[in-house]
């Protein structure tokens, strides 16, 4: 489960980074928060069940992932 919930976390950092490039902010709406939000879920569980590496890793890129894709959104006002 915990690396189920790091390959979810790292899709949403895959779309974070294209959601960085101009007028794709967008995107961050679509695909990275619900992503990032699903994986650090998952990847919480997983942690907190059986300490898996695979479940704090996932879990730490969730939530950074969550805090660059909300501060992009924030700079752009929510749709650049």
């Amino acid at each position: 489960m915990g690396l189920i919930g790091l390959g979810i976390s790292i899709a949403a950092a895959f779309f974070m980074l294209l959601g960085l490039i101009p007028f794709f902010g967008w995107l961050n709406w679509i695909t990275t928060l619900p992503l990032a939000v699903v994986g650090a879920a998952v990847s919480g569980m997983a942690a907190a069940r059986d300490r898996s590496p695979f479940g704090v890793a996932g879990l730490v890129i969730g939530i950074v992932v969550f805090f660059i894709a909300m501060s992009r959104l924030f700079v752009g006002c929510g749709c650049i």
